[in-house]
């Protein structure tokens, strides 16, 4: 009887300990949920991260709130996230060129993005546009690599930045194409696009969402998409595999984060609510119809899928030496 009355309390902690991460999921959240994004406010990011935020405060019963904190590409943000309380309730917006292409380029970052942030789920993944100015006779992306051969080192290409997915593609285009095209960065893709319309550069690759509008008013002629195939919004757009660069296949991508060490309970609370979301049929409709396509992806997915393309595009950034000064 004495041993059976040390037991029991024994056998009470362990099963409070086993019940403890299910309560804690089922709890949360109890408060409001900090959702962090990297750069200023009507971005692609920010309208994304506003778009999910209204939709998860409907079905977590709790508000979400965007939390802009632009600057140094996205550092600003990440940084503030990876030491933010493992709790779940704080955050982070991330995309491509922060978790894939910043490592390698800022090589004194203040947190490690592998060891620092926890994958929670992919969102969406955007197909970039090619796009030349519509005054000029190039209307395919085979004509533009033969003006580009002939003229060496004439041709410019614009992105909103160095080191950004706009910039990457350009270079990977040159290194698959044996071109020299100048690089020309400005500070955003509405610049680069200006740019584009008003003939100082020959071409710019971005966000489909993007550049789809500047098509569509007749200032800038589309010539490829980086998707692995056509656009019911633009489908007389061939791809880039269609003109001979699989290589070019590209997808921006945008996903939530939150800091290593939150409860496993609580990511995979969070990564389910994400998903549900990105099923119903508003938030699927809005996100579509801005060229931009749910493609969840669970914790486990997306941590693989992001190790991918950190290595994919490491080696386009060493390859074509860019730096960020």
């Amino acid at each position: 009887m004495n041993r059976l009355r040390t037991l029991i309390p024994a056998l009470l902690a362990i099963t409070m300990i086993g019940a403890a991460p299910a309560s804690q999921a089922q709890a949360f959240p109890e408060r409001p949920i900090k959702l962090v994004v990297g750069f200023p406010p009507g971005g692609g990011v920010d309208i994304v991260a506003r778009q999910l935020a209204e939709t998860l405060s409907g079905q977590l019963g709790q508000p979400v709130i965007v939390d802009n904190k632009a600057g140094a590409a996205g550092n600003l943000a990440m940084d503030y996230v990876a030491h933010a309380p493992a709790d779940g309730y704080t955050l982070l917006m991330g995309n491509l060129g922060m978790l894939a292409a910043n490592p390698v380029l800022y090589p004194k970052l203040g947190f490690d993005v592998s060891k620092d942030l926890a994958p929670v789920a992919r969102l969406v993944v955007t197909p970039l546009l090619a796009a030349v100015p519509s005054s000029t006779p190039v209307k395919t992306m085979q004509e533009l690599i033969a003006v580009a051969k002939q003229k060496p080192g004439q041709l410019n290409f614009g992105s909103g930045g160095n080191g950004n997915i706009n910039h990457l593609a350009g270079e990977l285009l040159k290194m698959q194409t044996g071109t020299q095209i100048v690089h020309v960065p400005y500070k955003g893709s509405a610049p680069a696009l200006a740019a584009l319309m008003a003939g100082e550069v020959q071409l710019v690759i971005d966000g489909f969402n993007v550049v789809q509008p500047s098509v569509a008013g007749g200032r800038a002629r589309a010539i490829a998409l980086t998707g692995d195939k056509r656009s019911p919004a633009m489908p007389d757009v061939p791809t880039m595999k269609e003109a001979g660069l699989p290589e070019l296949v590209i997808y921006g991508w945008q996903g939530v984060f939150a800091p290593a060490g939150t409860p496993q309970p609580v990511v995979d609370r969070l990564s389910a609510e994400i998903a549900k979301a990105l099923a119903t049929p508003a938030l699927n409709a809005r996100l579509t119809g801005q060229g931009t396509e749910p493609a969840y992806q669970s914790p486990a997915q997306f941590k693989t899928y992001i190790g991918e393309e950190q290595a994919r595009w490491a080696k386009v950034i060493k390859t074509a030496k860019i730096t960020i000064e």
